[in-house]
C-alpha cells in the first residue's frame, strides 16, 4: 500500500513547489485566477497531510486506495496544465529592456489572451475536482481507522512463521542437511571458533544478504551444530521489523531458563510479567555466566541491537557468541562490538546446487526427466540462485499432476502472476515484500521506478540518477547536489541487499546495478496494481486496460502481437516513456502526440532514424532524452526548441556534430556523447574511440546550466573557438575533450581551463594531434583545477608534467 501513498505524495509534493513558484513569480498574466490557484494549493496541502498520515498504516481498504489514486491524478493534471502554460509564456519572453520590453509585454498580453482564458477555465475545473475529491473522502468517512485493514497480525509470530517456512523445506528436503550450504556452515563455524586478541564483550558475527538467500536457514544449522562445541546455553530469537523489547527479553530468558533449570520443580520465571526491564536484564546476565550462543534472527534496525546488547555480559571474556542475521549491511556494521567482529555475506547458490535443490524438491527420486531439463534451467535462471525462490517454486510444481514442458514453460513465463495468486508462493512474495516495505518513505517510489527497466538489464548509475531527477523523485537536501542525493539512495538499496551491485568505480562508488529477477516480479506487480508504471511488450503485465490515464509507460522488447494491444488514446497523458532495446517501433506510438512527455528513453532502439527526431523535437516539456546506442546520425537544429531539456544523451551514436540550435537549451545540465570499445562482458574495461567525440558550436557560453560535457571534439577551427567560451560555464563539473588534429586547437581550451579551476571535479583530456608537443599545454596552466576527483589523460606525457 505504501506504493500508492508514496507515488501520490510525490506527485502532490512536486506540484506544490510549482504552484508556489507560479504564485511568487512574474506570471501576472494569471492574475484572474490567482485566487483559484491559491485555493487549489491549500486543498492539495491538506491532501498531502492526509497522505503522510496514511503512510504510517500497514494496509488500506479499496476506498482509501481509490481516493489516493484520485489525488494523484488531480495533481498530475494540474501540473500538466501549469507546465503547458508556463512553457507557452517562456516561448514569448525575451531579454529586452526599457520601452522595447514594455511593448513586447503588451504584445504578449494580446497574443496569449486565448491561452490565459483556457488556463483560467482549466484551473477552475481542477479546483472543483480537487474539492470534490476531498468531499468524497469525508462523505465515505475514510479516516485513519477506516482506511486500514482490520486484520492485524502479531509481528513477532508473523516473522517467525515466515522464517520457519524458509528453513524447514531446506533442512528436511533431503534428510542430509542443507543443499549448497555446507561450505557456508563451515566458514561461519570457523569464524565463531577463532581466537580473538584483547576482546572485550561477546563475539558478534553478522550474516547479511538478500531476503530469501537462506540466512535464517544457515543460522539455524549453526545454532544446532555439534561442531560448535562447549556451548552450555543458547537461545534463538526472531526479532522482525516491528519488535517489542520486553517480549524479546522474556523470550531470551525463557529459553535460557528452560535449559538451565529443566531438572527443577520450581518455576524460576513465576510472575515474569510483573518483572521490570532491569529484573529481566539482570536475570539474563546471571544465566549467561557460562559459554553461550545467542541467535538474533532478522534484525532490521541497529536500534534493536543497541537495546538488546545491554542484556549480554561484557565481563566473561570469550565465553559469549552472538549470531545476527540481517538484510542490511549498515545494520551488520553497527552490530559489531569491536573491529575484529566479522560480517559474513551470503552468496547465491551456484547452478549445480540450484539444480540439486530444485530437483529434490520437485521429484521424489531427485532426478529430472530429460524432457523437463531445459525448462527447469529456464526456471532456475529466473530464481538466480535464491534458495527461497527455488524451494517455493519447486513445491508449487511438485503439487501439479501434469509435469509437462509446456505447462512448466507457462509457469516460467507467468511467474509474476503466480506470485500474486498462487497460495504456495504467498510466503515468498511476503518475505520479499518486507524489504520494500521497510524502505524509508521517500525511497519507495525510487525503488519501484527500477521496474521500468527490462529483466537482466544492467542499470547504469548515471542514467538512473538523471531519470530520477527528471521524474521529480529526488527530495532535496541542503548542501547536496541531486547526484549526491541519488547516490545516497542507491547506496541505501545496496546496503539493504535489495539490488545487486555491478561495476564498482575506482572511487568505490557503484557504477551499475541489477534487480534480482524475483524481486523485479514483486515490484512490477506492485507498480501495476497502483498504476505507478504501465507495461507493454513481453512482460506478462502487458496491458493498459483499466489505466484511464497512463502516466508512465515501459515497453519491453519482444512479445510479438502484444506490442500492439493498446490504443493511442489512453497514452496521450504519458509523462515518461521507456522503450529499451527494441528492434521494431511499437505501433501506434506517435511521438508528436505525446506532448506531456518529460522523460523519453530510447536506448538501443534499432528502428530509430533521423526523421523521427522531427516529432521528438515537438515535445515542449521534455526534460530527459536518451538516444544512446541508436542509429541516429544527426540532430536537427529544432532540438533547440526543447527549452526544458536537462539531459541529452547521444552516446554510442554516429552524431559527430551538434547543431547551432543546441545553444538555446538554457536548462541543459548534461550533454553526453562519445563511443567506446568494450573488452569485457561487464564493460568494466573499455577504450575510448577516437571517432567518438562531437563538435560543439559557437554560443556554448550561453548554456550557463551545463554541468557536464563529454566528449567534445575540438579538432576544427570552429569547435576550438567554442572552447574559448567554456570559461563562462561556472557550473561545469565534468569535462571530456578530444583533439585529433593540430596541437594549436588546445590553446583556447587551455585559456578556459584556467577559469574553471574551482568548479571542475572530473577532467578527461585525449590528445591525438600530429605534432609531438601533445599534452604540453597542461604544463603552462596558471590555475590548474584544484578540486579534481578524477583525471584521465590520453597522449604523450613528459616527465616535467605536474598536476
Amino acid at each position: 500500500m505504501e506504493a500508492v501513498v508514496s507515488a501520490s505524495h510525490g506527485a502532490v509534493q512536486i506540484l506544490l513547489v510549482k504552484l508556489g513558484n507560479v504564485l511568487a513569480t512574474k506570471y501576472a498574466l494569471l492574475s484572474g485566477v490567482r485566487g483559484e490557484i491559491q485555493e487549489l494549493k491549500d486543498e492539495l496541502e491538506s491532501m498531502t497531510a492526509c497522505l503522510l498520515e496514511l503512510a504510517d498504516g500497514d494496509d488500506h481498504n479499496e476506498q482509501t486506495r481509490t481516493w489516493m489514486k484520485q489525488v494523484r491524478e488531480v495533481a498530475f493534471d494540474v501540473e500538466d496544465c501549469m507546465d503547458r502554460f508556463c512553457h507557452h509564456l517562456s516561448e514569448h519572453h525575451g531579454d529586452r529592456k526599457g520601452l522595447l520590453e514594455y511593448l513586447h509585454r503588451m504584445f504578449n498580453m494580446v497574443r496569449t489572451l486565448r491561452v490565459r482564458h483556457t488556463v483560467a477555465t482549466d484551473i477552475q475545473g481542477l479546483k472543483s475536482r480537487a474539492q470534490k475529491v476531498s468531499e468524497r473522502r469525508r462523505r465515505y468517512d475514510l479516516g485513519e481507522s477506516a482506511g486500514r485493514s482490520s486484520k492485524v497480525l502479531d509481528s513477532s509470530s508473523y516473522s517467525h512463521h515466515d522464517n520457519l517456512d524458509r528453513w524447514l523445506p531446506a533442512i528436511h528436503g533431503d534428510g542430509s542437511g542443507l543443499v549448497g550450504m555446507g561450505n557456508m556452515t563451515h566458514a561461519v563455524v570457523r569464524l565463531l571458533s577463532e581466537k580473538r586478541q584483547a576482546a572485550a564483550g561477546p563475539r558478534v558475527l553478522s550474516i547479511v544478504g538478500f531476503g530469501g538467500l537462506g540466512k535464517t536457514t544457515l543460522a539455524t544449522t549453526i545454532y544446532s551444530t555439534p561442531k560448535l562445541g562447549g556451548i552450555q546455553c543458547r537461545a534463538f530469537i526472531p526479532v522482525s521489523q516491528t519488535y517489542d523489547f520486553r517480549s524479546l527479553l522474556e523470550s531470551v530468558l525463557k529459553q535460557l531458563s528452560t535449559l538451565a533449570d529443566s531438572d527443577k520443580d520450581d518455576d524460576p520465571l513465576r510472575n515474569i510479567k510483573k518483572w521490570t526491564i532491569s529484573d529481566l536484564v539482570d536475570k539474563i546476565k546471571q544465566c549467561l555466566k557460562r559459554r553461550y550462543l545467542i541467535v538474533l534472527d532478522d534484525v532490521w534496525q541497529a536500534a534493536a541491537w543497541d537495546q538488546l546488547k545491554v542484556a549480554f555480559p561484557h565481563d566473561n571474556g570469550e565465553e559469549g557468541s552472538i549470531l545476527i542475521t540481517t538484510r542490511s549491511h549498515e545494520v551488520a556494521k553497527n552490530c559489531c562490538t569491536s573491529p575484529n567482529d566479522p560480517v559474513y555475506e551470503m552468496k547465491r547458490l551456484q547452478m549445480d546446487d540450484s539444480q540439486q535443490l530444485f530437483f529434490k524438491t520437485v521429484f521424489e527420486s531427485g532426478k529430472c526427466p530429460n524432457d523437463l531439463l531445459k525448462v527447469s534451467n529456464a526456471i532456475l535462471a529466473r530464481c538466480n540462485g535464491l534458495p527461497l525462490a527455488i524451494v517455493s517454486i519447486g513445491r508449487m510444481l511438485a503439487r501439479r499432476q501434469n509435469k509437462t514442458s509446456a505447462e512448466w514453460q507457462t509457469v516460467c513465463d507467468r511467474l509474476g502472476s503466480e506470485l500474486e495468486t498462487n497460495p504456495t508462493l504467498e510466503g515468498m512474495r511476503r518475505i520479499l515484500s518486507l524489504s520494500y516495505n521497510d524502505l524509508p518513505y521517500h525511497l519507495k517510489a525510487c525503488f519501484l521506478y527500477l521496474c521500468a527497466f527490462p529483466e537482466d538489464f544492467v542499470i547504469r548509475r548515471g542514467s538512473l540518477i538523471r531519470r530520477w531527477a527528471a521524474e521529480g523523485l529526488i527530495i532535496g537536501m541542503y548542501g547536496r547536489s541531486m547526484e549526491e542525493i541519488a547516490q545516497i539512495y542507491l547506496d541505501e538499496f545496496v546496503s539493504r541487499s535489495i539490488v545487486i551491485p555491478g561495476q564498482i568505480g575506482s572511487s568505490g562508488n557503484i557504477r551499475s546495478c541489477k534487480v534480482h529477477d524475483i524481486m523485479l516480479e514483486v515490484i512490477i506487480a506492485k507498480s501495476v496494481k497502483e498504476i505507478f508504471i504501465s507495461f507493454l511488450g513481453s512482460s506478462q503485465y502487458s496491458t493498459t486496460a483499466g489505466h484511464d490515464k497512463v502516466r508512465r509507460l515501459s515497453i519491453h522488447p519482444g512479445g510479438g502481437k502484444e506490442k500492439r494491444t493498446f490504443s493511442s488514446k489512453n497514452i496521450v497523458h504519458t509523462r515518461s516513456l521507456s522503450i529499451l532495446g527494441s528492434t521494431e517501433k511499437p505501433v501506434p506510438i506517435k511521438f508528436a502526440d505525446l506532448t506531456l512527455l518529460r522523460v523519453l528513453d530510447l536506448e538501443g532502439c534499432g528502428w530509430l532514424r533521423d526523421q523521427d527526431m522531427k516529432d521528438i523535437c515537438k515535445l515542449p516539456l521534455l526534460r530527459y532524452l536518451s538516444l544512446r546506442n541508436t542509429a541516429i546520425c544527426q540532430l536537427p537544429d529544432a532540438v533547440g526548441k526543447l527549452r526544458d531539456l536537462v539531459t541529452l544523451d547521444v552516446r554510442e551514436t554516429k552524431v559527430v556534430e551538434f547543431p547551432k540550435g543546441i545553444t538555446h537549451l538554457q536548462s541543459l545540465n548534461h550533454l553526453i556523447v562519445g563511443r567506446y570499445a568494450y573488452y569485457t562482458r561487464t564493460r568494466s574495461v573499455k577504450h575510448f574511440l577516437w571517432s567518438g567525440g562531437a563538435k560543439v558550436p559557437l554560443g556554448l557560453g550561453d548554456m550557463h546550466a551545463l554541468q557536464r560535457i563529454s566528449h567534445a571534439d575540438i579538432s576544427t577551427e570552429k569547435s576550438s573557438r567554442a572552447m574559448r567560451e567554456l570559461g563562462k560555464l561556472r557550473q561545469l563539473t565534468r569535462l571530456c575533450v578530444i583533439n585529433r588534429k593540430e596541437a594549436k586547437f588546445w590553446e583556447p581550451f587551455a585559456e578556459s581551463l584556467n577559469e574553471l579551476s574551482s568548479s571542475l571535479r572530473h577532467l578527461m583530456v585525449v590528445d591525438g594531434s600530429l605534432e609531438g608537443t601533445e599534452l604540453e599545454f597542461l604544463v603552462g596552466l596558471k590555475n590548474a583545477p584544484v578540486f579534481l576527483q578524477s583525471l584521465h589523460l590520453g597522449g604523450r606525457l613528459r616527465n616535467r608534467l605536474r598536476f
